[in-house]
């Protein structure tokens, strides 16, 4: 079967798998108490650096199907971007659950995901699918693909109606929040700096016969003062970059304030930042009306112990 080539507009959800038989002994995780999977390893290339927070995520089991049935055990959310991999060291008489040390400290990437796992009995076995008419998803064809898999959204939508409960609701509370110089993002801090960069530059060449003037180190509530070569106008432009479409950005208190008491106050968010910058600008009003409280700091007093 010819590789499909995954882009956002056609991707339903990842699969990543499990063979409980030969890495990860997920049956006596769960029996230790596992409900919810919120952490698995990817392997790196294109794919895995696609994944994003708020991407729909299916667990896959594989396997010779004696110890857990073969086929779909969970349906959840993605939750970071991925990263490489720090390995804790494991104290005398931890249980990991994985089949050997060596297994373990080989994987390089994880990504965070929040997958509630289905009761025994519940889980979508490959059986339900063929039954189905489901025949063509690529974990089907070649099952040796590396993780993640994935599926269409012609596919998601025909496996979404064998589940017996809707697909859980996603908590973006769930999503790593990463606060640099320049402001606060989702996800992985070395990714997050790219993705920044390549949108302050979308940004200027928006902005084309305007001189800019980058102010993001200054924590004045902006990232870049645009100064019209012409007119004299003056746009003060907040920055958000995005690597993939879904816009949901981050405003730190400082920007708040900006928008509110600035005037000529702009945010600009760039999706696909990374492969190919869109910027839409929302007016200071558009962005507070917009706003929800998400995190907040709080420096709690000394309290005497008596």
């Amino acid at each position: 079967m010819p590789t499909r080539t995954i882009t956002r507009d056609n991707l339903g959800a990842w699969l990543i798998k499990c063979d409980p038989e030969s890495k990860y002994d997920l049956p006596s995780a769960i029996e230790a108490g596992l409900e919810v999977v919120y952490n698995w390893s990817v392997s790196r290339g294109y794919r895995s650096q696609m994944m994003e927070p708020g991407d729909k995520v299916i667990l896959w089991v594989s396997g010779n199907g004696r110890r857990m049935t073969r086929g779909i055990w969970g349906v959840g959310w993605v939750t970071s971007h991925v990263r490489d991999t720090v390995h804790n060291n494991v104290e005398p008489g931890e249980e990991t659950f994985w089949h050997s040390e060596a297994d373990r400290l080989a994987v390089t990437n994880d990504v965070s995901v929040d997958i509630p796992l289905f009761e025994d009995g519940d889980e979508i076995s490959s059986e339900a699918l063929l039954a189905a008419g489901i025949t063509d998803l690529e974990v089907q064809m070649q099952a040796q693909m590396a993780n993640p898999s994935w599926v269409t959204k012609e596919q998601l939508a025909a496996i979404e109606a064998l589940l017996e409960e809707p697909w859980p609701e996603y908590n973006e509370a769930d999503e790593e929040i990463v606060v640099s110089l320049r402001g606060a993002g989702f996800g992985d801090p070395v990714q997050n700096l790219a993705v920044e960069e390549a949108a302050m530059g979308a940004v200027i060449e928006h902005y084309d016969g305007w001189r800019h003037d980058d102010v993001s180190l200054d924590k004045c509530g902006w990232d870049i003062t645009f100064t019209h070569k012409k007119t004299g106008e003056v746009a003060r432009v907040e920055v958000k970059g995005l690597s993939g479409d879904r816009r949901v950005v981050l405003l730190t208190a400082n920007e708040i304030r900006a928008a509110e008491v600035e005037d000529h106050w702009y945010l600009a968010v760039v999706t696909r930042a990374l492969s190919g910058p869109n910027v839409t600008e929302y007016t200071a009003e558009e962005a507070l009306q917009a706003a929800l409280p998400y995190v907040f700091k709080a420096h709690m007093p000394e309290v005497n112990e008596t």
